[in-house]
């Protein structure tokens, strides 16, 4: 069976590409992880990232938005020491500022979910207003967290199986 090239190095790539990306996601945690994962990969291997998702929902307490914006300083320093992550002052620090622009979004919007829904049609306007909503998400990463949530379709190769579904 044929795939994109990216997922074919191991069969956790393989997993994530058949059965999670660019399917539909809601809830707020899991948008919030979906999120804060893609922010972590820029500049890094997808594979590197999923290979330590599962750090990365115990580090961040499994993403619960509320707990997250409540990180201090010196939970800072203790995932800055955390092996298990990818230790980026800036990224965490982003990730702590996005989950209270999630909660903030939640409470305007009732859900993350709805926020994503009412963004514009045109895949580069909602680009930029992820761009803008959030800290430390350019445009590439918010194409990757719409793709891989679902918002936009995922850019299968054309050889991939995936592409006939």
């Amino acid at each position: 069976m044929n795939r994109c090239k990216w997922s074919e190095e191991s069969e956790m790539l393989q997993h994530y590409h058949d059965n999670e990306w660019g399917n539909w996601v809601v809830g707020d945690n899991k948008l919030f992880e979906c999120l804060t994962l893609e922010l972590f990969q820029s500049g890094l291997s997808w594979k590197t990232i999923l290979h330590k998702r599962e750090n990365f929902r115990k580090a961040f307490l499994e993403f619960e938005v509320e707990k997250v914006m409540q990180f201090t300083e010196e939970d800072i320093e203790r995932l800055l020491e955390d092996a298990g992550i990818v230790r980026h002052r800036k990224k965490i620090e982003a990730t702590i500022e996005n989950a209270k622009r999630v909660i903030e979004i939640v409470n305007k919007f009732d859900s993350f979910a709805e926020f994503l829904d009412q963004l514009p049609a045109d895949k580069e306007a909602k680009q930029k207003t992820l761009q803008r909503t959030f800290k430390h998400v350019g445009l590439t990463t918010a194409e990757s967290f719409l793709e891989a949530t679902g918002r936009i379709p995922a850019s299968h190769s054309e050889q991939c199986f995936m592409v006939s579904k």
